[in-house]
Order: structure tokens, then C-alpha cells, then sequence
């Protein structure tokens, strides 16, 4: 009986001291048991991007940290901090294996205290060849977190800190699209003032395949080149292939030796049925310049009254051969022509060919010079008609000379009338005299 209440007694008196070594302290330091920051993060908004698009990821950081309760420990001043503040925190994002840019650098946000959060923008900028797909962006978090004050002195509390980080995954999805990416440019023998053909190589660097794909093409702005045929059928458009576009377009005739702008784009369904538009891609188109042609024969000098049969040389100034040349000369009062077209053939550029042509004049043509205008016609490399421009042909009309100006003046057609009047009549008077 005795051995229990002595055994009794000594079981209080443990507790009783227990007791006095957990309240004792309360002049000391407060320490928080099992707080400290806890630290998740999440994207606000949209999760889902373009290729080629600008975005502003909007990070949230919460911090779900509680304190649970607080002891005193001996030794220990009472402080005024929590351990479950994430100070001086310092936020990143990191790209990852996502195909993007970042622009923005890490951004110091200050203390973040448990429960609350914190709102930090990061731009980016998605690539323009991004493949569709789901991507992990690195957020780095870097961080004070308090351990405890230590009293020295009456006076005097030293606190103490320690370095905390956490990396939480991101996840973005990049929408997947067709993306056009023109490789080949065939635009041969395009003329100033003329149609022509072009075919472009067109691949498609998305990660999507396209159905009822259609190519297009639209004029740039101001630029003189001018879809005529402007859509191409693709069809299926698979992610990687390259099809083969065929559009027909004009150059205005304004248009100098360059090369000028011209915009593509592909119209295909999505997977859902939606007609989707590429973003527009702008090529360059090589024109040539304008077919000229000049005429290199000197001035024709021709008499009043009078039919010759002249030759022109055509020289092909242009940049094109040009096919199935004829050159035809329009004669106008007082000329006339009983030949006014002749074949050239087909001219290379720098090449020359002669045209012959029967020119007339009239008898009372004023004597002086005059010009007639003489053309080419021929055909493109599409086989079209065409026509250049007027060109000047000299020609010095003058008085007839020699025996010809006394058959074909008047006057001296009178003369000579009376001459051979006044002869046969002395040769008849004679005659009949002889007679007698």
C-alpha cells in the first residue's frame, strides 16, 4: 500500500514538472510548430495558344500555409514573425521544352503571407512554326522563410532565417494549326502589261493536317502584280507535305524590271468542320519588264507618184522571246500599200528581223515628210495575242526628177502635147507640099 502511494505521488510529481517546463518559458521565445510556407501556383485564364500569337501568362501564387500552435521554449525570446511567410519571394518561369519566347525577366513580389496570393504577368511570344501540342513551363519560386529568435540580452532578439524554393510544373497547350511555308516560286516570263503563270511550292510546317485544303493568293496593297485565277486546289493538306498551287495573274503595265509583292494564304477544315485561314505569307514576284520593240531602218525618201517596195528591221528589245511575229506598217492618205504585213517569226531578245513592204504615193501628195506607224504582232508564252506599241517609220516625199518629173507634170506634159502637135503638123504641111 505504501509502494502504490509512493509510486502515485512520484507520477505527479513528473507530470507537475512537465507541466512547469512547458509553461515556464512564457518569458521566453515563440516558435511555431510545423508552419512554414506552402506554396502552389496556377495559370488564370486560357490555357490554350496560336502559333505566332503574343499572350500574357497571368501567374497565381497562393500560399495555403496555417499555424497550427505556438510553443515557448527556454531560452527563446517572443518574436514578432511567422514562419509561414514566404518572404522576399522571387517568381520565374522558365520556357521549357515549350516553343516560345519569354520577355519578361523574374519579378521580385515581396512577402506572401498564409493564406493569400499573389497575381505575376509574364509576356511570351509563341513561335510561328509552334507544333501543336501540351507543354510544362518551369515556375521557380525562391524564398526567406523564418526559423526562430534567440534572445541576447534584455534587449536584443536575433532572428533566424533560412532559403526555401519550390519548382512548380506549368502546363500550356499550343492549338495545333496548318502553317504555310512557300519553298518554290515558277513565274517565267512575266511581262509588264501581260498575263502569266505562277506555281508555288507551298509546305505545310503545322502539326495539323488540313482537309479541303484551297490555296489563295490577293494582291498586296498597291503592288501592280494582280491575281486573275487567284484560288488552287490542295485537298488533304497533311502536317510536312508539299503541294504544288497554279495561279494566273496580270502585271499592270506600270510595272518596271523588280520584283514585286504578292500575299498567300491556305483556307483548310479542322479537324471540327471550322473553316480555318493561314496566316498570310507574302512572296516575291520577279517581272521582267515591258516587250519593246525598234525599228532601226533610216528615213525612206519616195517620189510624188511613185510605188517602191521598202524593207524595215524589227529589233526585240524586251526581255522575253517573243513568238510568231508579224509586223504590219498602217498606210494613211496620201500613202497606200498593196503589202502591209510580213511575218517576223519568232525573236529572241536582242534579235533583229526584216519586214518588206509595198509602198504608194499619191501623184498629189505634198511634198514633205511624213511618218506612217508600223506595230508587231505576236504571242506570249501562254499563246496570247498581242500587240506593241506604235512605232514611227520616216518617210521624205520629194518631186519626181529626170524623165519622170516631165511624163508626170502637167505643164511639161502640155508643152511636149504642143511640141508634137507643131511637129506633125510641119511634117504634114511639108508632105503635102512635095505633093503639089
Amino acid at each position: 500500500m505504501t509502494t502504490d502511494i509512493r509510486y502515485f505521488f512520484t507520477r505527479i510529481l513528473l507530470v507537475c514538472v512537465g507541466v512547469a517546463l512547458v509553461l515556464a518559458p512564457v518569458i521566453g521565445a515563440g516558435e511555431y510548430l510545423g508552419g512554414e510556407p506552402l506554396l502552389v501556383a496556377s495559370l488564370e485564364g486560357s490555357t490554350e495558344f496560336l502559333p505566332g500569337s503574343d499572350a500574357t501568362l497571368v501567374v497565381v501564387i497562393e500560399n495555403r500555409a496555417t499555424n497550427d500552435f505556438q510553443m515557448f521554449p527556454s531560452g527563446r525570446a517572443a518574436a514578432d514573425e511567422s514562419s509561414t511567410t514566404a518572404r522576399l519571394l522571387m517568381v520565374d518561369v522558365g520556357a521549357g521544352d515549350a516553343p516560345l519566347l519569354l520577355r519578361t525577366d523574374p519579378q521580385m513580389v515581396g512577402d506572401l503571407p498564409a493564406n493569400s496570393q499573389v497575381k505575376v504577368p509574364f509576356q511570351v511570344k509563341f513561335l510561328e512554326n509552334a507544333s501543336g501540342g501540351e507543354y510544362t513551363l518551369p515556375l521557380t519560386l525562391q524564398y526567406r522563410a523564418f526559423l526562430f529568435a534567440e534572445q541576447r540580452g534584455s534587449e536584443t532578439v536575433a532572428y533566424s532565417y533560412t532559403n526555401g524554393s519550390a519548382t512548380i510544373p506549368l502546363s500550356v497547350k499550343v492549338t495545333p494549326r496548318v502553317m504555310i511555308h512557300v519553298l518554290g516560286i515558277e513565274a517565267a516570263e512575266l511581262t509588264s502589261g501581260n498575263e502569266g503563270v505562277v506555281t508555288l511550292a507551298i509546305r505545310n510546317d503545322g502539326s495539323l493536317s488540313g482537309n479541303e485544303a484551297v490555296a489563295r493568293i490577293t494582291q498586296h496593297q498597291e503592288s501592280p502584280v494582280v491575281p486573275v485565277v487567284g484560288t488552287s486546289y490542295i485537298g488533304d493538306f497533311s502536317a510536312g507535305e508539299t503541294a504544288q498551287a497554279q495561279f494566273k495573274i496580270r502585271v499592270n503595265d506600270a510595272a518596271q524590271a523588280s520584283t514585286y509583292p504578292l500575299d498567300v494564304t491556305v483556307e483548310y477544315l479542322d479537324p471540327q468542320g471550322d473553316l480555318i485561314k493561314t496566316d498570310t505569307v507574302t512572296i516575291g514576284i520577279p517581272v521582267l519588264g515591258e516587250i519593246r520593240f525598234e525599228v532601226l531602218s533610216d528615213e525612206f525618201t519616195i517620189a510624188r507618184g511613185d510605188t517602191r517596195e521598202i524593207e524595215i528591221s524589227f529589233l526585240n528589245t524586251g526581255p522575253v522571246v517573243v513568238r510568231s511575229a508579224q509586223a504590219r506598217i498602217s498606210a494613211v492618205d496620201p500613202f497606200s500599200s498593196t503589202r502591209d504585213i510580213a511575218s517576223l517569226g519568232d525573236l529572241a531578245p536582242g534579235e533583229e528581223a526584216r519586214a518588206v513592204f509595198v509602198i504608194s504615193v499619191d501623184k498629189t501628195a505634198t511634198v514633205k515628210e511624213y511618218s506612217l506607224e508600223s506595230e508587231v504582232r505576236y504571242r506570249d508564252a501562254l499563246d496570247n495575242r498581242l500587240v506593241s506599241d506604235p512605232m514611227k517609220v520616216g518617210f521624205n516625199v520629194v518631186e519626181r526628177s529626170g524623165i519622170d518629173a516631165l511624163l508626170t507634170s502637167p505643164l511639161s506634159m502640155t508643152i511636149i502635147g504642143a511640141v508634137l502637135v507643131g511637129i506633125g503638123y510641119y511634117l504634114y504641111s511639108r508632105k503635102k507640099r512635095s505633093v503639089k
